[in-house]
């Protein structure tokens, strides 16, 4: 570059009379204040723009002409390439290239014009997304999706006409009726070759019936759709303003129990019903967790309607969401056949360099097509057991009556019969396939359940000619009457034409089979005569192949893939608008993060809205758009069955909440009757007795946090007063840091970087490590917490052999019988740096001495060790988080100055008084449950009415922590704060060496806190917590919100700030 300026500058400006050395001067300034920004190698986008200047100082100023064509695309390349690192000024260095030059030359115009043309398509012309609280959220009728065009897409509005028809249309067409006996009555039933199950096609109803409800009013015409141009919910939210009132409670933006805003969800399949319920259900499940998590505070100053309708308008983004993200990574891969992989079709990022400067259009609203309302008549694909439901309701609807006996006009009537019989009753009363209702309007979840897992193991039809189930006349009939005559359809190979594929030469062209296509020809004579509705319904379909899984006529699957792009990138609400800003954090984690165990975002639906009614790994659940052979076969092909549940899902256990200590205490402590799942075999004398043979192991203890806590408060705050003396700093980091560090000490763990490798744990690393095996423990067998498991599990597993890893070899170090060839191979004594590394550290050389005495083998004392400092380690954040939130309650305020007096002191009595404070707030503001506990055989338990709980063999039991710290029976006044109390305080997993060190450690780490002035909570607060799913409706799980929106059983990347006053 500093070359060409130097050289094409003395050519250019010679040639135009111009100074040269003006020129030269001010490219070389500009080259050398980038060279000192920046010593790294040029980038590909400078060195294409280098392989253009290089080529223009080779070439005189005649050759211009020839280089026009490529400086424009070299400098497009160079200035939108995606990350350009402004700090190597390439575009000071392109303005500086231009001033140099000659302004009437033809290169200096085009590269001028060029980069105009970049600059303005950095930003949408006209803009496509707007502030103000009138655009934030989905109108009802779906409006104002285009802010420029409100009207487009919406609900009322005339479908729209993609393909201009030409070819005359026939002046006798064919009867309907024999169109539909000869190319589509089903002669018999042949299953889907590629195994995709009959919920697939009840997940496409949702779809289908969301964006399609063509107007059958008397007097009203056929070219309007009912409902919205874009994918969002109507069948569960409705249509218009008054649908949507019907289905609300007004209250906190919630929906009526089980309620559905589209009737026709009664005469669709029960799974399809079943899904929309499901959608229903998510919506109520997103609007609490956003109140309860209420993000920055933004609910603080509503209530009432204001409350409701913000609370109703996220909920609603983010519920859409999910469903948006259910079609593109769960529906469209197996549409493709490519559900075995991470990759799937996003059309809704941002996409630029296609045809030039600026982006692709996207958020610009959309129309449905009259074209696509036919393509999506999927009504071959119906499985054996939809097709006899169909046959059952329709004959019932029409009794005596066989389908040929029943006309379009006939249908049409007891359609709107049924119609007003439902709009005349409120939907959370609505009768949806005779299924009854709680004493709340909810449907059994069971039921739902049940409906779900027989619509996965049903498989569907084959797209083919001669597929339409029988009931299907009258709809079919109707369907080509409606083409035909309102919509004066385009023909078959119009449509094909349209979408850029090769036309159709003959009817053996169109489809194969001699039956169909000789039929074909006799209805229609020409191929160039063949409607869109029969061409569609029987053209020739598919293999089934990667790439090809849904397998319908080749015009459909070309077909579909264009419209999903429209309904998806076309949408403003999924495109420009779907932002944390618009949907908050939490929302915006639900609804785009796969669940884990698939690639996709269906089990996360069917888990959170039906908890405990499939295992967390279950096929049903995660992989439930193929029935569950085919999903075997793939999974066996990835090498990682081993990792599912492929049984038919039993139905959900039985679970019991405890509400007494005394029942609490038995099942905690008596093995006899009541195990943890896994079972988990622990060692906790051995381990009591290591601990024990330190010497003045408590003073250590105390010591080490006292004086560790410290240096890194110190370390970890920052000033933010003029002074200097206002700090504020995380305590949960603080806490984590120093916990981490003891466990390093007490098991001699490597550090990173100790002995020049990099082989160990930091202690965050450390902490973070050993909070995901706790976290599996403490929630992971909490079976009605299904979409929570699988990623508690498998962090848990990841970081448990980490962990193994580091004390094995650590034990092989200390016991001296490492073998050398195994160091060689495995660098053990490079990990933990040699049996010397303990020399300085007494406290773990006594632990380790005691332990091996026992003579047990290392693997069961790398179990033992794991165990407690998974309990040990992970707990002190948990617990000091909650007994720090009780004494910064405003109503505690005197228990505060309590703490801060003590924390002065250093004697005996004082510190004792200290701990048990600290130990009673944690008590009245414990919220975490013990381990679950499964029943190993039958046994009455005592509750809080004298009454007896009868457990059976494999039930499971949910012990409340009011049950454990705040019983009646403990004290007369359970709730109130008494620092004498003698009540019991179970911590961590609750075994003994760790509850020892908690003791101690807790209360020295909160005392260096309590010592400093103006101790109080930062504005931020405490991170949030949500109640999720538990075994009654009156018990829930609780999870912290991590800084970035994700749920956690642990106060693991989140953060709680205070503020203090340095000493």
């Amino acid at each position: 570059m500093k070359l060409f300026v130097q050289d094409k500058v003395s050519q250019t400006t010679d040639a135009a009379g111009l100074s040269a050395t003006d020129g030269h001067k001010k490219a070389q300034n500009t080259l050398k204040y980038a060279q000192q920004k920046t010593s790294s190698a040029a980038t590909s986008s400078v060195e294409a723009l280098q392989s253009l200047v290089d080529q223009l100082n080779r070439s005189r100023i005649v050759n211009d002409v020839k280089l026009l064509g490529q400086a424009p695309n070299l400098l497009v390349s160079g200035l939108t390439g995606g990350g350009l690192d402004d700090r190597k000024l390439l575009l000071e260095q392109i303005v500086t290239l231009l001033a140099s030059m000659p302004v009437s030359s033809n290169i200096s115009r085009t590269l001028s014009d060029t980069l105009i043309k970049i600059i303005w398509g950095d930003l949408p012309h006209p803009a496509v997304s707007f502030m103000g609280s009138e655009h934030r959220f989905r109108r009802p009728d779906g409006s104002d999706n285009n802010v420029m065009s409100p009207k487009l897409g919406a609900s009322g509005q005339p479908y729209s006409r993609n393909v201009q028809r030409m070819q005359p249309q026939q002046v006798n067409l064919p009867d309907p009726g024999t169109v539909y006996d000869l190319l589509l009555a089903r002669d018999s039933f042949e299953p889907h070759p590629t195994g995709i199950s009959s919920l697939l096609f009840n997940f496409a109803n949702i779809i289908i019936h969301d964006i399609f409800s063509t107007t059958r009013q008397p007097g009203a015409h056929s070219a309007y759709n009912e409902h919205s141009s874009y994918l969002d919910l109507q069948v569960v939210y409705g249509a218009n303003q008054e649908e949507q009132r019907r289905v609300r409670t007004g209250t906190l933006g919630l929906l009526k129990a089980d309620a559905v805003g589209d009737w026709r969800m009664a005469m669709m399949p029960p799974a399809t019903a079943a899904l929309a319920v499901l959608f229903s259900r998510n919506h109520n499940f997103i609007a609490k967790r956003l109140y309860e998590v209420n993000e920055n505070h933004r609910f603080d100053d509503l209530e009432g309607e204001p409350l409701d309708e913000e609370l109703f308008g996220i909920a609603r983004l983010v519920n859409c969401g999910l469903f948006l993200h259910i079609i593109l990574r769960d529906y469209i891969p197996v549409i493709l056949n490519t559900n075995d992989s991470e990759w799937f079709v996003d059309p809704l990022n941002v996409i630029k360099g296609v045809g030039g400067p600026g982006a692709l259009e996207r958020g610009i609203g959309n129309s449905v097509a009259a074209e696509f309302s036919i393509l999506y008549r999927w009504h071959a694909a119906v499985s054996q057991n939809d097709e006899k439901w169909m046959n059952d309701f329709l004959e019932s609807q029409f009794p005596g009556k066989r389908p040929e006996d029943v006309g379009p006009r006939e249908f049409v009537e007891a359609a709107a019969g049924l119609k007003v019989s439902f709009l005349d009753t409120d939907p959370s009363e609505w009768n949806l396939h005779g299924w009854e209702r709680d004493a709340q309007g909810k449907f059994d979840d069971g039921l739902l359940a049940q409906v779900i897992k027989d619509a996965v193991s049903d498989v569907a039809a084959a797209f083919r000619a001669r597929g339409h189930p029988s009931w299907f006349r009258p709809i079919e009939i109707l369907g080509m009457i409606t083409a035909r005559k309102d919509w004066a359809m385009c023909t078959m190979n119009e449509f094909r034409h349209f979408l850029g594929l090769k036309t159709y030469s003959s009817f053996s062209e169109w489809n194969p089979d001699p039956r169909i296509s000789k039929a074909a020809e006799m209805l229609y004579g020409d191929i160039d005569n063949l409607e869109l509705y029969p061409g569609l319904m029987a053209e020739e379909a598919k293999p089934s192949i990667p790439g090809s899984g849904l397998c319908p006529g080749y015009t459909i699957s070309r077909g579909i893939l264009s419209d999903a792009a429209a309904l998806t990138r076309g949408d403003r609400f999924y495109t420009n608008d779907f932002s944390t800003s618009n949907l908050t954090s939490a929302g915006y984690e639900y609804c785009t993060t796969p669940q884990p165990g698939s690639h996709g975002m269906m089990g996360k639906l069917i888990m959170a809205t039906l908890p405990g009614q499939f295992p967390y790994n279950s096929i049903y659940a995660l992989y439930p758009f193929r029935v569950p052979e085919k999903t075997i076969e793939m999974l066996k092909g990835k090498r990682v069955i081993e990792h599912y549940d492929t049984a038919y899902p039993a139905p959900a256990r039985r679970w019991y909440a405890i509400e007494s200590y005394s029942a609490s205490k038995d099942i905690l402590e008596d093995s006899r009757y009541f195990t943890a799942l896994p079972p988990m075999s622990y060692d906790e004398s051995l381990m009591s007795s290591a601990l024990a043979s330190i010497p003045r192991w408590q003073d250590e203890v105390t010591d080490f946090y006292s004086i560790n806590t410290l240096n890194v408060m110190k370390n970890r705050s920052v000033s933010f007063s003029p002074t200097g003396r206002q700090r504020i700093v995380d305590l949960l980091e603080v806490v984590n840091t120093v916990s981490a560090q003891f466990t390093s000490k007490l098991f001699a763990l490597p550090t990173p970087g100790s002995h020049g490798l990099h082989l160990g744990m930091s202690p965050d690393e450390l902490s973070s490590a050993l909070a995901k095996p706790l976290a599996y423990a403490m929630y992971g067998s909490f079976d009605f917490q299904g979409h929570q498991t699988w990623q508690l599990e498998e962090e848990s597993e990841a970081c448990t052999r980490r962990l193994k890893t580091l004390l094995w070899a650590r034990l092989h170090t200390v016991d001296g019988i490492l073998s050398p060839v195994f160091a060689l191979v495995q660098n053990i004594s490079n990990i933990v740096g040699g049996p010397g590394n303990l020399a300085a550290n007494g406290m773990a050389r006594h632990f380790y001495h005691t332990i091996f005495a026992s003579g047990k083998s290392n693997d069961e004392l790398v179990k033992d060790c794991l165990h407690m400092m998974v309990s040990l380690t992970a707990t002190h954040s948990l617990v000091l988080m909650q007994a720090f939130k009780w004494f910064f309650q405003e109503e505690n305020a005197e228990h505060l100055s309590v703490m801060y007096q003590l924390a002065q002191k250093n004697d005996p009595v004082s510190n004792a008084e200290l701990r048990h404070r600290i130990m009673e707030a944690y008590r009245l503001n414990s919220i975490t449950p013990p381990q679950a506990k499964f029943a190993l055989q039958a046994v009455a338990l005592p509750d809080v009415v004298a009454n007896k709980v009868y457990v059976q063999v494999g039930d499971g039991v949910y012990i409340s922590p009011s049950a454990l710290y705040r019983d009646p029976k403990l004290s007369n006044d359970p709730e109130r704060f008494n620092p004498s109390s003698k009540a019991p305080v179970r911590l961590g997993l609750g075994d003994a060496p760790s509850q020892s060190i908690l003791e101690i450690a807790l209360p020295a780490i909160a005392k260096q806190f309590f010592k400093h002035n103006g101790l109080r909570l930062a504005p931020a607060g405490p991170p949030p917590v949500v109640n999720d799913a538990g075994p009654t409706p009156n018990q829930k799980l609780p999870y912290f919100i991590s800084n970035h929106g994700a749920e956690y059983p642990l106060p693991i990347d989140t953060s709680m700030h205070v503020i203090y006053e340095a000493r």
